[in-house]
């Protein structure tokens, strides 16, 4: 390992601790430009890093005590041989890096995914170079094409002006006819081509010779960490952060330095279905193929069902932060499962009462609870190497989260104690007050406190000037189609839609044939369950209890006249269907679900008071109107003075139809005007009728 490397290795911790024993005092972090380098390095690709490096070097200057950190994150591009860059251009940015343009700032290559071809020389150019263990550095020359002096003379310039490789090493990875002696002798370990091994060998006594294998030379993370080319392993940019001794939101990447942001909005609002879950992923990628580089998503959910909240959570943390960055904000809800979604985002925005997990749609049971977790552990917070435990006792019961401490460096997490015993490092921790057993439900205060949130907010605006989102958001939001779904899955909406429908079906009831009254009940009806199931809330189920009870109540009404069974059946079975259409669930499990059941029946009442209210005002005042008077099946103000009779004495008396049979309709039996029941056949007005049987209460003729 090269003694700078080892020297500030030991010191940063050191400085840390001797900061947090001092009371707590923070070191001043650098500050820290992240600047993403698409391989290979081709067109202008050259020319844009090195503009963007110089938009930034006030930036990377701010600090009078610290040198700005600028580092270099080399990215595959997408269907590109990695190897294929032009080295004109990489010769050029590798000077421009060791340029005195950049006196001051601290230049490291970091390389999650390796890096080949003559990338490998801009690498070269950097005063440290940080890969992840697997990833390959090398060789610099392409296959089939041999090296002329002035490449040779390219990399062994760059080397020996950044002394990060050695001169030999850098020349053996572009030269495949170059062979490379690793000589251990008195002084120490030298790195020598072979034609120079000899002039070495009469200067100082060589203990040792070993050839460096295959030609061209190329090193794994590892590798290289040994022969001290590479001063940090790391393969992710919360391990790049600890090992530069910065946050790892300082490394995590920002891709408005490239030409500042370019977002989108994507909303994500109701239970969680499959259905939600692919149209918020449709959303987000035709935005970054339409060239957003941030994703403002918008989350408003109860959650509702884990599985797909996992899915979602897991194609957000594989995003790559240095390209797009994506932003949850929750000014309202994010309950239960629907946490995960918006905490698998790079930063989380929140407003202060907004709620985050705890009890949500979905009950989790024990099972499901370390399904999840182990889920969450294995995908999401292992490609944001975060911690696990807080985020999921958000949702999961039963996790008892506590604070922790790190000794050395003051840094502060959250553990369980079972993700604390799995750590390597837990002799280093220091566990402290509990926070609290799952399911949590956090206010934005909280969460933020808690570290879950990266900015508290009072509305859109503010977060729109955390991020400086200046102009018009991109849209891929949803449509007019979308907006008006939303507006009719809200609740004071569904419920007018429902007292449409009831104030239909009564005006239907009380006019001859079929109507006006039944086409608006019919047209309530089906826009309720078509906004509700695209709300992820009703299905085929709910409709066809839906229907089953129309089907009896009106089966009651005017062909089985009897005891009220099927009328009692159907109306249960509507009422049931209509509170099974506003929810997720069936039967409530945790608080919200009891909350949200009492909100759905109070509609539904609420609804019905309408109807009736709404009833009496047209029987009331309906017929006095000039226009309407004719709508509603009135008896004449004469049939209201008769005086009743019992039905019972009605048996055998003859009448004629008022209206149609329906086989419901009136009849005026002697003086007075009946309801009756046709039996079995469709009747016209005027028609003579005989009282052929009396059920339920009404009279059931047939034509005499």
């Amino acid at each position: 390992m090269r003694p700078v490397a080892v020297f500030r290795r030991i010191m940063v911790p050191v400085v840390a601790w001797c900061a947090a024993w001092c009371g707590g005092a923070a070191v001043a972090a650098p500050p820290t430009v992240v600047v993403p380098i698409r391989l290979p390095i081709t067109g202008t690709r050259d020319t844009e890093v090195e503009a963007t490096v110089l938009r930034n070097l006030d930036r990377l200057r701010s600090s009078p005590a610290e040198r700005g950190l600028l580092v270099l994150r080399f990215m595959a591009g997408d269907g590109e041989a990695a190897g294929g860059s032009d080295f004109g251009r990489a010769l050029g940015l590798a000077r421009f890096l060791a340029d005195e343009r950049l006196a001051g700032v601290k230049t490291v290559a970091w390389l999650p995914e390796g890096a080949s071809g003559h990338a490998v020389l801009v690498a070269l150019a950097c005063e440290e170079i940080a890969m992840a263990p697997d990833a390959v550095l090398g060789p610099a020359a392409e296959e089939g094409r041999g090296v002329d002096a002035a490449t040779r003379a390219a990399y062994a310039e760059v080397a020996a002006r950044r002394r990060t490789v050695p001169a030999a090493i850098a020349v053996g990875m572009a030269d495949p006819a170059a062979r490379v002696l690793k000589l251990s002798t008195e002084d120490g370990e030298r790195y020598v081509e072979e034609a120079e091994a000899a002039a070495v060998r009469r200067r100082t006594t060589v203990l040792d010779t070993e050839p460096l294998e295959p030609a061209p030379l190329s090193f794994d993370g590892r590798k290289a960490r040994t022969l001290g080319i590479v001063q940090l392993l790391a393969a992710t940019p919360a391990e790049l952060a600890r090992g530069l001794g910065v946050s790892e939101r300082a490394v995590a990447g920002d891709p408005s330095l490239t030409g500042g942001w370019q977002a989108a909005r994507v909303t994500l609002s109701g239970a969680m279905t499959p259905q939600a879950v692919e149209r918020t992923r449709s959303r987000i990628e035709r935005a970054i193929a339409d060239g957003a580089n941030f994703i403002w998503l918008w989350i408003d959910s109860p959650g509702g069902a884990p599985e797909q909240s996992l899915v979602l959570a897991n194609w957000l943390a594989s995003l790559d932060p240095a390209a797009v960055r994506t932003v949850a904000f929750v000014p309202e809800q994010a309950r239960g499962d629907a946490a995960l979604v918006a905490l698998a985002c790079d930063e989380l925005v929140v407003r202060p009462a907004a709620v985050l997990g705890g009890p949500g749609a979905a009950a989790i049971r024990e099972r499901q609870g370390d399904a999840i977790a182990a889920a969450w552990r294995g995908g999401v917070a292992k490609r944001r190497n975060r911690s696990w435990s807080l985020p999921v006792a958000l949702v999961v019961p039963g996790i008892d989260v506590n604070r922790a401490e790190e000794a050395a460096t003051g840094r502060v997490d959250h553990f369980s104690e079972a993700e604390l015993e799995a750590r390597d490092d837990r002799e280093r921790w220091r566990l402290g007050a509990r926070v609290g057993v799952g399911p949590l439900e956090l206010d934005g205060r909280r969460a933020a406190e808690l570290g879950l949130a990266a900015h508290s907010v009072a509305d859109a605006a503010g977060f729109r000037e955390a991020y400086g989102l200046d102009g018009t958001i991109a849209a891929a939001e949803p449509g007019w189609a979308d907006d008006l779904l939303e507006a009719l899955a809200s609740p004071s909406l569904a419920w007018l839609l429902l007292l449409i429908g009831g104030a239909g079906l009564y005006i239907e009831l009380k006019t001859p044939g079929v109507g006006f009254g039944g086409f608006v009940a019919m047209v309530a009806f089906i826009v309720y369950f078509w906004s509700q199931h695209l709300n992820g809330t009703s299905g085929w189920l709910e409709v066809m209890l839906f229907l089953a009870g129309l089907v009896c109540v009106a089966a009651e009404i005017f062909v089985l006249p009897g005891f009220g069974v099927l009328g009692l059946g159907g109306g249960l079975l509507v009422i049931a269907a209509l509170v099974l259409a506003s929810q997720s669930f069936v039967l409530p499990t945790n608080a919200y679900q009891i909350r949200q059941m009492e909100r759905s029946l109070t509609g539904i009442l609420a609804a019905a008071a309408g109807v009736a209210v709404l009833g009496f005002a047209i029987r009331r005042w309906l017929p006095a109107t000039p226009f309407l008077r004719d709508v509603l099946l009135e008896p004449p103000a004469a049939a209201l003075d008769a005086p009743a009779l019992a039905l019972d004495d009605l048996l055998g008396a003859v009448g004629t139809t008022t209206t149609r049979l329906a086989p419901a309709g009136k009849a005026r039996i002697g003086d007075t005007v009946r309801d009756v029941v046709a039996d079995g056949t469709l009747v016209e007005p005027g028609v003579a009728v005989q009282v052929v049987d009396v059920r339920g209460g009404r009279l059931l003729v047939r034509p005499s």
